[in-house]
Parts: structure tokens; sequence; C-alpha cells
């Protein structure tokens, strides 16, 4: 199956898993910039030729296959795993995007995968669809990812933390569905339903994550009392929406967890997982055997 924009070279495989190039991806690139507005790694809505109204679609640079899989849905999730990695939005031939998306490796995430990690991910990924696309967890699990790379699209900051309140409640869903026996003995009241505040808690007990202080239920503000807020009442830090901001460095501690859910919940051990979060810094994967 051929997808793109990814803009580099990528030639990896083992037994089971192939993924190459199939065009130039530099001179799609620079064919990309001058049929759209480029600026900061991100394209903004491409001239009219491209897209229909506010959907365009960008060219294929590569191809996946898996072998013996004859399950199209198993190769996109596949893909959109791939651009999570990356750090951009990628999506199969034929696909469109809806709003400005990123054309530079890493612009969507907070950390770094070497070429040769690329397999032993997508590995996991692919294990993980087959364990689970009977049920929701395969189709969350696209959400959250794609969610990720919605949220970094959206100019307005309240909007970016919806998205990811979102993407973090997605894998909540996912957790508790895949985790079911190890959520019930880390939540805070057994038999009881675990509300918005104390699922992050929850998730880091079973995960073994770090806690981001915006998840803490004891802190004085939440990312779930900023949620119920501006869900409920339209409110951000008591004031209607526009006229103040979201707490500092919120939305960065957000997009760091849900990342580190995500690969926690594919099943991927890694050396980021263990970082602190929340100090900006790109940090390597790390990928641990």
């Amino acid at each position: 199956m051929k997808f793109g924009f990814l803009p580099k070279s990528l030639d990896v495989s083992d037994a089971r898993i192939s993924i190459r190039g199939v065009t130039d991806w530099r001179s799609v690139s620079a064919d990309v910039a001058s049929h759209g507005r480029v600026s900061n790694g991100w394209l903004q809505m491409p001239t009219p030729e491209w897209g229909r109204g506010s959907r365009y679609e960008l060219p294929v640079t590569h191809e996946i296959e898996i072998t013996g899989s004859q399950d199209d849905d198993q190769l996109r999730f596949s893909i959109i795993t791939l651009g999570f990695l990356f750090g951009l939005r990628l999506l199969p031939e034929g696909w469109g995007h809806l709003h400005s998306t990123a054309i530079e490796v890493d612009k969507c995430n907070s950390f770094s995968v070497r070429d040769s990690e690329v397999i032993p991910c997508l590995e996991l990924a692919s294990d993980f669809y087959q364990r689970h696309h009977k049920t929701r967890n395969a189709k969350r699990m696209s959400s959250a990812i794609s969610l990720l790379h919605w949220s970094q699209a959206q100019p307005m900051e309240f909007d970016a933390f919806s998205y990811l309140y979102m993407a973090v409640d997605a894998c909540w869903a996912i957790c508790k569905d895949v985790h079911a026996g190890a959520v019930q003995r880390y939540g805070p009241r057994k038999g009881q339903q675990i509300r918005h505040p104390e699922r992050p808690e929850v998730m880091c007990a079973v995960l073994g994550l770090k806690l981001p202080e915006i998840f803490d239920p004891s802190s004085a503000i939440t990312a779930a009392s900023i949620r119920n807020d501006l869900i409920h009442e339209g409110l951000v830090g008591d004031l209607p929406i526009g006229q103040t901001v979201i707490k500092p460095h919120c939305t960065l501690e957000m997009r760091e967890f849900a990342e580190k859910l995500i690969l926690s919940l594919l099943g991927v051990q890694a050396g980021y997982l263990s970082t602190a979060g929340g100090d900006r810094q790109h940090h390597a994967l790390d990928l641990k055997p």
C-alpha cells in the first residue's frame, strides 16, 4: 500500500514488514512547497488544483507491505503509526488532509526514531492490531494518534487542549479494556467508576509511567478541572474563552503524556518513557530490546 508524504529516504524491512521509497521525495517536496504555503515545516492549504474545498491530498512517497496480510486496515494502521513515530501525519494513497499538516520529520512529537527502530516498533503495532482489531481498541489507537497531530494544527489553545484531552481519554479506554485487572487493582475505589481526575494516575501505575503535574489530582489546577470548565461552561480560568490562557506548559505536558501512553499501550519499551517531560527537549526514543 502506497502512502505519503514522508520527506526522507526510508528503506527498511524484515521477514514480515517492508517499507521502501517509490518516488524521489526531494523532488516531491519541492513540488509540495511550490503548490502551497510552507512555514516552519508546516504546509498551509495548497492551491485549488490540489484539492476541493478544505480537503487536499499529498503525493505518495513510499510503500509498505506486510507479508501474508490481506487486511488493508492493518496496512492503514501501520501507516498511521509510522507517522506517529516520525512526528507527522502519514496517510494512505487517496486519503486527504483537512487542515495544515506537518511536512518535516519530528514536527509533531517529542522523540526521535532511528531507522533501525522503525521495524521493531511497527512489529509491536502489528501485533497490537492483530490482538485488538475485532474490538474498538485498534480504532481508538488510530484516533489517539490522529488527535495528537490535529492538536498541533489548531491555532487556538483551547482547541488544542480539547484534542489532547480526547487523545488521553482514548488511551484510557484502551487501558481499562486491555489491562482491566490491573486497572481495578490500582483504582481508588474498588467496584466503582474511576473518575476523570483519577484516570491518568491509574494509567501511570498500570503502565509504569511518571505522572505529569497537570494530571496530578492533588494540584490546584488539573487537566480534568480545565476540561470540566471548558466543556460544560465554556470557561478557561473562570473567564470566557478567548479572554485568558490555559495554564502554562499544560498542552506540552499533555502531548508528551499522550505520546508515552500510546507507546506503552503498543508495547514499546524505550528510554523516552522514563524522561521527566515538560522540558521542551526532543529526546531519542532509545528503544529497549
